[in-house]
């Protein structure tokens, strides 16, 4: 049996592999789109910046550990490192480490489509 998923794009329909995050047509396609949006204007920079930083990469590693590498949502396996309270709302959480959390790629993509709507970003 040939498990499916949906592509990890938000509204992407398409199904590919269970080990696969993204479609043929979205595997650049986001990645690329995201860092000409997130760098297009100063805010965007130093939000870059500051995820390039050995403090955020380390406290990031930290939360991973401190959950087990697991998603605290469905329980998969996490590769994100997601703040709870966006850094867009309370950019003064951006180091605490009880703001940050363990997420898979589909549940990072929820959360952040629900942040959108909650927080008008």
């Amino acid at each position: 049996m040939n498990i499916k998923k949906r592509c990890g794009k938000i509204g992407c329909k398409a199904l590919i592999g269970i080990k696969e995050t993204y479609c043929d047509k979205h595997k650049n396609y986001n990645h690329k789109r995201y860092e000409q949006i997130r760098t297009s204007t100063e805010e965007g920079r130093t939000y870059k910046r500051f995820y390039d930083t050995k403090e955020w990469k380390s406290l990031r590693y930290q939360a991973m550990l401190r959950d087990g590498f697991i998603c605290v949502c469905c329980g998969k396996e996490a590769k994100i490192g997601d703040h709870i309270i966006p850094t867009k709302v309370r950019w003064d959480l951006r180091l605490d480490i009880n703001n940050v959390q363990s997420l898979c790629f589909e549940c990072h993509n929820k959360k952040t489509k629900q942040d959108k709507i909650k927080y008008n970003l």
